[in-house]
């Protein structure tokens, strides 16, 4: 029993693990209530006395939301995989052991989710499960259909909205910066409002549209920017950019990646976006199933781990004051998505 004997281990509720587990998932009382099927009074009392246990506040302001504790997020993973060994002893299933397994995980993703969480999954695998292997499609039209149909074990999203029917994950977030090559006449230091109005724009739209969250955030300020190429995925982006005056508004870790070695300049977007959230969906038919338990676990792993390299605003480019307005207005303010 390691250094806890049975005396303690006996005083421990498990129901207590188990809401603690789903508001450290969901870093909020109220998803976490909605998702238990209690009330959010109740989830909060179970919360109060898991910082009693733990000695730890659990989760603490940021912004206008909240966030976890070093300590709480340190217990993420490892409780997750603990509740799915128990889940396990108490089903009398044989439990999922990476280093012995030989399984086959299939997972609908962008290019976006490939680019942000492959390189990292692919080296946890190598290190810890080398019989498991990875098949990776594309984006799927009808996510519910397709998961159910047993097409995929996961697939990544960016919005839970249309997927009330589905069981879902948090795994990281993003912010979107700007990449423009380096030597680009128009920015010199930081990139402005003015500026980034006035130059022509590369927009990926893997479903075909043509507005974004960045029109989404200039139609707030009765500003339109123009669209000279739009793209269905990451890849001929660097090329576009390097040779050009255009500039891309992409999601920073893409960003990153393109701009390695590709003389380009990752830089602060000039006016606020909102942030996106990946998380990862799958059926109830692979819900308990041991082996999704872990890769579950270990792909919260792999965000937390993420997040925590991400690098400071100011570290991301040289930044540069973003102006209130632009000369160059517009009237129209079409629908904007993006």
């Amino acid at each position: 029993m390691g250094d806890m004997n049975l005396n303690e281990l006996s005083t421990l509720d498990l129901n207590l693990l188990v809401v603690l587990a789903v508001v450290l998932e969901e870093v909020s009382v109220t998803r976490a209530a909605r998702r238990l099927g209690r009330t959010q009074s109740a989830v909060s009392h179970a919360l109060d006395r898991a910082r009693v246990v733990l000695g730890d506040p659990i989760v603490a302001r940021s912004g206008r939301g909240l966030c976890l504790t070093p300590k709480a997020a340190s217990l993420v993973a490892p409780l997750g995989r603990v509740l799915g060994e128990v889940g396990e002893v108490l089903r009398g299933q044989d439990a999922f052991v990476p280093a012995l397994a030989t399984r086959r995980f299939t997972l609908h993703a962008s290019d976006y989710h490939q680019i942000a969480l492959l390189p990292a999954l692919v080296a946890r695998l190598g290190r810890e499960a080398k019989g498991v292997v990875l098949h990776v499609k594309g984006p799927i039209s009808d996510v519910v259909a397709g998961l159910g149909a047993g097409a995929a074990d996961f697939a990544f999203v960016l919005g839970l909205d249309a997927f009330p029917e589905l069981h879902a994950r948090r795994i990281f977030s993003d912010r979107f910066v700007c990449l423009v090559r380096e030597d680009h006449p128009a920015v010199t230091r930081g990139l402005d409002l003015a500026t980034f109005v006035a130059l022509p724009h590369v927009l990926v739209a893997p479903g075909g549209g043509r507005v974004g969250q960045v029109d989404e955030a200039l139609a707030k300020r009765d500003l339109t920017r123009r669209v000279a190429v739009t793209l269905p995925h990451f890849s001929v982006a660097p090329r576009l950019l390097s040779g050009s005056d255009l500039v891309m508004t992409l999601p920073q870790r893409v960003a990153r990646t393109l701009a390695a070695g590709s003389g380009l300049r990752v830089l602060e977007a000039p006016l606020p976006i909102p942030p996106i959230a990946v998380h990862a969906v799958w059926h109830e038919r692979v819900h308990r199933d041991a082996g999704h338990l872990w890769m579950r676990g270990l792909l919260t792993e792999i965000g937390r781990a993420l997040e925590a390299s991400d690098p400071s605003p100011a570290r991301e480019g040289t930044g540069g004051r973003a102006a209130g307005t632009s000369r160059r207005r517009s009237a129209k303010r079409g629908s904007a998505r993006r």
